[in-house]
């Protein structure tokens, strides 16, 4: 009796939350129902309009200077003077003096140069009276031949003419030691070849520099190169790049180059040159 009585129990108790289930369940709200999206994806269009035109090729590059050259002097001797400028980092301008080298000495040598030259005009002007007058008295020499009167010939030495060429070629190596001598004391003055930057230098007042000596590095700064590495495809892009000539302005192809250094942006008007007629192994690119 009492296990039935259990058995009645829990059949009801399992009724009762089987029909609190099912009220939940009928009473929850209905989900709103939102459309699904469309997956087409949008597109913008233009209508195809045939035309002609340049394809810009765009590229980045390294910007190296134009020229680049080492700053020696010519002579030897020791540096009396230095140009504020000529520092590293210091700009100079075309033909301006860089530095200068003691010239006491090479001026020594112009004036005993020219004091040679003086010597020996004077020497050439009596060798060419002293042949004048040989080549007169020859002269009337061969006139008494001809007359029929006895005469000794006449040697080369009597006519002054071996003298006179030997005074014509001391002269000339008297002129030329003198413009030799002159050559040396005008290069006591170093000056820039070009308008540009000093990239680096070595050089004290009072040091002794030798002939050839490197005592700075100078870069010009008039215009500038960018290497610019171009694939193929972006090569083949720019009219007559084959036939371009190096400084030739009549095969340049108009360029456009732009830089930017922190927040300024900076654009110059530019040209191609030329390209290089290898491919790169590596990169498989054309250096333009």
């Amino acid at each position: 009796m009492g296990r039935l009585l259990s058995f009645l129990l829990a059949g009801v108790i399992l009724i009762g939350c089987a029909a609190v289930a099912y009220i939940l369940i009928s009473q929850r709200p209905e989900p709103e129902r939102r459309p699904v999206p469309s997956r087409i994806p949008f597109v913008t269009t233009a209508p195809v309009a045939a035309g002609s035109g340049s394809i810009p090729v765009y590229g980045a590059g390294t910007v190296r200077p134009r020229a680049a050259v080492d700053v020696a002097a010519e002579i030897t001797g020791r540096v009396v003077w230095v140009a504020p400028s000529f520092q590293s980092g210091g700009r100079v301008r075309r033909g301006q003096l860089l530095f200068r080298i003691d010239d006491a000495d090479y001026r020594g040598r112009v004036e005993q140069a020219r004091a040679s030259v003086a010597v020996q005009e004077v020497e050439l002007l009596r060798v060419t009276e002293e042949a004048r007058i040989a080549r007169s008295q020859y002269d009337r020499f061969r006139s008494l031949r001809e007359s029929g009167e006895s005469v000794a010939d006449t040697s080369p030495l009597a006519l002054w003419q071996p003298q006179l060429d030997a005074a014509e070629a001391v002269l000339a190596r008297d002129r030329a030691a003198l413009a030799e001598a002159e050559t040396a004391l005008s290069r006591t003055s170093i000056h820039a070849p070009f308008e540009g930057v000093v990239l680096e230098e070595s050089l004290e007042l009072g040091q002794f520099v030798g002939a050839g000596q490197s005592v700075g590095r100078l870069y010009a700064s008039d215009a500038v190169e960018v290497v610019v590495p171009l694939s193929d495809a972006g090569a083949a892009l720019i009219p007559r790049l084959w036939q371009l000539e190096a400084g030739n302005a009549d095969t340049r192809v108009r360029a456009r180059v732009i830089a930017e250094y922190g927040d300024a942006h900076y654009a110059w008007t530019g040209y191609v040159d030329r390209a290089e007629t290898a491919l790169d192994e590596q990169t498989r690119t054309i250096d333009v």
